[in-house]
């Protein structure tokens, strides 16, 4: 008995599923990934399940599944999720695994509808299953609020602090040209309270290029603070020399948030 595979089928079956698997991931762990990050390592994945395949190594069936299950799919997350940390690769991979049973479970439920079946019916089925699955978590998301994504923040600067709150927000890109660090943003009246602006020379005030909806060009001050920490439930971190743009009126600091989290700087 033998199975005839066609390679390219296969390459893209795998890089298709893989690639919406690792967003499904990234957005249940808000990861800060981009899509063409998670493209690139679900291609990772498919080629190497490709060459698996084409090699067949002696022992191959333990071989492929500690190669598979231990090193490819701990790439994949750990790459095309932007996952830094054991501990967090290890809820990614879980994830992953419960995210393919999942995406299965639909794919069996959706093909007993259907009297076609091809490649192009199992690409439709597994974009159809992204989608219910996606438009779940963001239901869920909607419905539990932004508390998940509030962190406290404590801000130290000449000897001073303060604490404030500090909203994750996926969408801020914004980055230091001058030190290449990831750039948060806070209302500027919380600064106030850490200095003057006699003494604003102390802390490296520079101006930094942004894009954003109703501004296609501008610039931004920043300051240079000398630490900061941010927490949760789960994690707390502390940055040195974190770089902070001060903005005023912004629409996220009405209510409960003064400040803008950028990604990288709690996730690493």
């Amino acid at each position: 008995m033998y199975y005839e595979i066609f390679i390219d089928v296969f390459f893209v079956t795998n890089m298709v599923m893989d690639y919406f698997l690792l967003r499904i991931v990234s957005r249940i762990l808000r990861c800060s990934a981009t899509h063409l990050r998670s493209l690139a390592a679900a291609v990772f994945g498919a080629l190497a399940l490709c060459l698996l395949i084409i090699i067949q190594l002696p022992d191959w069936r333990l071989l492929n599944t500690v190669l598979v299950h231990v090193v490819i799919n701990t790439l994949m997350v750990k790459f095309g999720c932007k996952i830094k940390g054991w501990k967090k690769i290890l809820q990614g991979l879980l994830l992953l695994y419960l995210a393919s049973f999942l995406t299965g479970g639909l794919l069996t439920r959706l093909q007993t509808h259907l009297t076609k079946s091809g490649f192009w019916t199992f690409l439709l089925l597994a974009a159809v299953s992204y989608l219910v699955i996606t438009a779940g978590i963001l239901v869920y998301t909607r419905l539990k609020g932004n508390v998940t994504n509030l962190y406290e923040v404590v801000l130290y600067a000449g000897g001073k602090c303060k604490e404030v709150k500090g909203l994750y927000d996926t969408g801020n890109r914004l980055f230091d040209t001058l030190s290449k660090k990831p750039v948060s943003i806070v209302d500027e009246s919380v600064v106030e309270s850490l200095f003057s602006q006699d003494e604003l020379l102390q802390f490296h005030p520079h101006y930094i290029p942004f894009q954003s909806v109703g501004c296609t060009q501008g610039v931004i001050l920043a300051v240079t603070l000398d630490s900061l920490v941010v927490k949760n439930e789960t994690m707390s971190r502390t940055v040195d020399q974190p770089v902070i743009a001060l903005a005023k009126g912004h629409r996220s600091f009405a209510g409960q948030c003064q400040m803008i989290l950028n990604p990288d700087l709690v996730d690493g």
